[in-house]
């Protein structure tokens, strides 16, 4: 998608919408894990159930994000990204207000449903505006959004929680949530021709699942959100369960966002001057195995570790968002970024009621959750080095 009829400047507003949008995502999915010892204290849960109050926000964006993807091609965008951002203010609302387990998890339920609509509009808006030679750049700023988002989340939510209460919390992020709406409404402009310019080819979009280089991509994804899900709701608990202090935990568990917000611009650069992003990907993904298995067997200092796992993880949204728009055709993006959407959220909703399971089943064993997502790095290792591979001509993906 080009961009050439516009400004070029427009497309460092576009990149700062998308940006805030983004941001707005992060704080409503991971407000939580600073504020479960407090809404714990008005309504009781299991590890399990923690999980589920985590992964409920992604459930929609199992089913969602292709349906989205479809309507993206013939509807405005601009609606459905003003739609998806009230709906989220619904959820978030609401969830202040509830008082039991299952109106909890129902009000996630709905926050997700807003939220998978934006996190499938909002890269799509940063393939419409940049072009081959500078979507690593923009791609790496816009994947620090979430972990900004994710950092703050961490290190203010708990204590302002201790200040204005966990419901105070989600009225703060849902006023935030409502300036984004504003910004959206009154600077976001897409050129009539961007907008559902797809209709007359979107029936060949169909063709997307043949691709095999999008499925890689998207089981790549998958696992790394489990992962990373996994590791922000239950890190804290690890780190304090090695003597660490509530604070520090939360400040180690968020060195895995901290970092991405440092690094993923460079690796953007890096992709677009090198044109090679595979090797660093495989490079992350072994530095994130390491730091995994050396946290289950409390082996190097945790800082070290918690930087390991921060700089292992950076490559990763980068890789997946830079790479789709070089296997797949224009106007096939939308599809692409649906299908990767439901394999982030797949990932998100198994991730965290997986690993709350398996300490709710081994009474507490640390040791033996954080294996496992080590073992989920290896996986991605083994995905990226024998699966990715240059396809015959006429096929390439890579």
């Amino acid at each position: 998608m080009g961009n050439n009829h516009v400004n070029d400047s427009y497309k460092w507003v576009i990149l700062a919408i998308s940006f805030l949008i983004m941001m707005g995502f992060a704080f409503s999915l991971q407000a939580l894990p600073p504020l479960f010892s407090q809404i714990a204290k008005d309504v009781s849960f299991s590890n399990s159930q923690e999980g589920m109050l985590m992964g409920a926000y992604a459930i929609p964006g199992i089913f969602l994000p292709l349906l989205i993807a479809y309507m993206a091609n013939r509807f405005d965008m601009k609606a459905m990204i003003l739609a998806g951002l009230l709906i989220m203010i619904v959820g978030v609302t609401a969830f202040s207000l509830a008082g039991f387990f299952s109106l909890l998890f129902f009000c996630r339920l709905i926050a997700g449903v807003g939220a998978t609509v934006v996190i499938v509009l909002a890269p799509i808006l940063i393939t419409m505006f940049f072009d081959e030679k500078n979507i690593g750049l923009g791609m790496g700023i816009f994947n620090i959004a979430v972990p900004t988002g994710t950092v703050l989340a961490a290190n203010l939510f708990g204590y302002l929680g201790g200040v204005v209460g966990w419901r105070g919390i989600m009225w703060i992020i849902a006023g935030y949530l409502a300036v984004v709406l504003a910004l959206v409404f009154f600077a976001l402009y897409l050129p009539k021709n961007e907008i559902g310019n797809n209709s007359s080819s979107s029936g060949s979009s169909s063709n997307i699942g043949g691709n095999l280089g999008v499925w890689l991509l998207a089981a790549i994804w998958a696992l790394a959100n489990l992962q990373l899900l996994s590791y922000m709701t239950f890190g804290s608990k690890l780190y304090q369960s090695l003597g660490i202090s509530v604070q520090s935990a939360g400040f180690l568990t968020s060195l895995i966002m901290l970092v991405s917000i440092f690094l993923a611009p460079i690796i953007g650069i890096i992709f677009d001057k090198t044109g090679r992003k595979k090797p660093y990907l495989l490079i992350g993904s072994f530095i994130s195995l390491v730091s995994f298995a050396f946290l289950a067997k409390n082996i190097l200092p945790l800082p070290l570790l918690a930087l390991g796992l921060g700089i292992g993880f950076t490559p990763i949204p980068v890789f997946v968002f830079a790479y789709l728009p070089q296997i797949v055709k224009p106007h096939q993006i939308g599809m692409g970024m649906g299908i990767l959407t439901v394999a982030s959220n797949l990932g998100t909703t198994i991730g965290p009621p997986a690993l709350g399971s398996i300490l709710d089943l081994t009474a507490g064993n640390f040791s033996i959750a954080f294996m496992g997502l080590s073992l989920v790095s290896l996986i991605i290792i083994l995905i990226t080095w024998l699966g990715l591979k240059p396809l015959k001509a006429g096929q390439n993906y890579l």
